[in-house]
């Protein structure tokens, strides 16, 4: 399962996005029942999930212990993290993971 990952603004419209779609190892056993990720494991893999600028920091810490823990992409998280942490410095922006 994987989604594309989209930073909008409160338009829609796209600012950016990542090249290629974001996919987890073990998404539904090792994440979703995890209580060490905050927002990552409410993530839905068939429909839309936003995340605003206030819950970026939440979201990067989520981030980097995928990456830490082999769940996806090192690279691709790394880029998914800069695209969070433009979310948080600029307003109206949004990051929206579209799903399957």
């Amino acid at each position: 399962m994987g989604w594309t990952i989209v930073l909008e603004d409160e338009k829609k419209s796209k600012i950016e996005s990542l090249n290629t779609e974001f996919f987890l190892n073990s998404f539904e056993d090792d994440i979703i029942n995890n209580d060490d990720f905050k927002l990552v494991k409410y993530l839905n893999p068939y429909g839309d999930t936003i995340f605003n600028n206030l819950q970026m920091k939440d979201l990067i810490t989520d981030l980097k212990i995928l990456s830490n823990r082999g769940f996806g992409s090192k690279l691709l998280i790394d880029n998914l993290i800069l695209l969070a942490k433009r979310c948080m410095e600029e307003s109206h922006l949004y990051l929206v993971f579209y799903g399957d």
